[in-house]
């Protein structure tokens, strides 16, 4: 398979670099918006277990959990590695097959500035290349970190 590109995004929130990471992995299930899981308005909330070897995923209503990942690396609080485990058609799929997310958060006057690299999209196979675009969009991941910077404000 060819190498897709990676993904590069980065937003600043006013907020101190603690609190940003503390909010950005311990209240996902708050921010994280709910067109990118799978329950959508049946969600109950998404967690991201706090250490390496962790899950982060979704639990519906009804109490069903469906992983959407593995915790790589747990820096607290400037880094965090984690395993993209949804496939191009939006399911499921082995964590062979998945890409890799590496999130930063560095001070930046008195916010933080947080980067985010989605790389190594081949691994999902066929298609990588819609995956990457559709992340990429202005609906991906620039949303997603939006919505996690419009959470902190509010």
């Amino acid at each position: 398979m060819t190498a897709v590109s990676p993904i590069q995004a980065d937003i600043t929130v006013d907020a101190p670099q603690d609190r940003a990471f503390d909010a950005f992995t311990g209240e996902l299930g708050r921010w994280w918006p709910l067109a990118y899981t799978y329950a959508g308005v049946d969600l109950d909330t998404a967690v991201l277990e706090p250490r390496a070897g962790g899950l982060w995923f979704e639990r519906d209503r009804a109490g069903r959990e469906t992983a959407w990942g593995e915790v790589r690396a747990w820096e607290p609080p400037s880094r965090l590695v984690l395993s993209f485990a949804v496939s191009p058609e939006r399911a499921p799929e082995p964590e062979a097959r998945a890409s890799e997310i590496e999130i930063r958060f560095m001070p930046e006057g008195s916010g933080t500035r947080i980067e985010l690299e989605h790389r190594d999209f081949e691994r999902h196979g066929d298609g990588a290349a819609r995956l990457r675009e559709g992340m990429g969009s202005p609906q991906g991941w620039p949303l997603i970190l939006a919505d996690f910077a419009r959470y902190l404000r509010s």
